[in-house]
């Protein structure tokens, strides 16, 4: 009797066709866009459109799976860097890949991941700058002419046929994310602007916003809990700028985004006025020169 391949050898590939267009991530979870965590059902599929011919070797948990995969399909991988993970230091990167390309030695590593729902990324926690050369290898093997000597030059494929290890999570709190963060980088201190509250400096700006607006739009920020257009309250304005900034995907580096956002909506809807808007409101605006009241906060955030 033939026996199901257990979970920690189960080889993850996708049926490819010339005639159906491959799925994408996005296609995959669209039904499941609004809920805040990846049903564990589709997890399987998810791994094998980000890592096509790879396989799962080990499983801690249905979110939490090791990958052994090939640095071909690696470097094709969507991935990205973790938003609160240092930035790659390219001259370092540099000299990973001309020690690599030289030595001709296997990648023996570990590249530690987290899937970003919000991106569509797989956030890279740990394991950049390996990354990071490994496509500088890729990028610098493809455009070769193979007449020219270099570090780069000859039969690359030993490398790219070659296969590392990826510790992969999947519905990871945040604060998981930092302490895994934090303990990987126990050896080697990582500044304090790298492992930040994030909740609490998207408050701190958001508070900010709100803060400027109020004082140079004081006429249209109301007392009242259901405010007349074209005002707000400060709750109201508050929950905007919360959905609005996850909407955008801002982060500290980003956060500036917000209020640009913000600007330009203003300002389009100052040439768009609605044909319905009263005299009365208009003059409130006209006067202020702000509009942006004149929409719902549901209304604004599909706009802007």
């Amino acid at each position: 009797m033939s026996r199901k391949p257990s979970l920690a050898t189960k080889s993850i590939k996708v049926v490819e066709s010339a005639k159906v267009p491959q799925k994408t991530i996005a296609d995959l979870l669209d039904p499941f866009e609004k809920q805040e965590y990846i049903p564990v059902h589709v997890i399987h599929d998810l791994l094998s459109l980000a890592f096509p011919t790879s396989s799962i070797i080990h499983s801690y948990s249905a979110t939490h799976h090791i990958l052994k995969v090939s640095i071909r399909t690696l470097v094709h991988a969507p991935l990205s860097r973790w938003e609160y993970n240092r930035p790659a230091d390219l001259s370092r990167c540099e000299d990973i890949a001309r020690y690599t390309a030289s030595s001709k030695k296997p990648a023996d590593t570990m590249i530690y991941l987290s899937y970003n729902k919000k991106t569509h990324t797989f956030d890279i926690l740990d394991g950049l700058h390996r990354y990071t050369a490994l496509c500088i290898i890729q990028k610098k093997t493809k455009h070769l002419d193979f007449i020219s000597e270099n570090e780069f030059s000859g039969d690359m494929s030993w490398l790219f046929d070659s296969a590392l290890l990826l510790n992969v999570r999947l519905n990871a709190a945040e604060g998981e994310l930092i302490e895994l963060f934090r303990t990987l980088n126990k050896s080697h201190p990582v500044p304090d602007l790298y492992v930040r509250d994030v909740a609490k400096d998207k408050r701190l700006w958001i508070d900010t916003v709100v803060g400027r607006w109020q004082s140079q739009y004081k006429v249209h920020f109301s007392g009242s809990n259901k405010p007349n257009r074209p005002n707000t309250n400060r709750e109201q304005f508050v929950e905007l700028l919360d959905k609005l900034y996850d909407k955008l995907h801002l982060t500290e580096e980003t956060k500036d985004k917000l209020e640009q956002a913000l600007n330009r909506g203003n300002a389009h809807i100052s040439q768009n006025i609605p044909k319905k808007t009263t005299q009365t409101i208009k003059d409130k605006c006209e006067a202020s020169g702000c509009w942006l009241f004149i929409y719902t906060g549901e209304e604004l955030l599909r706009m802007l």
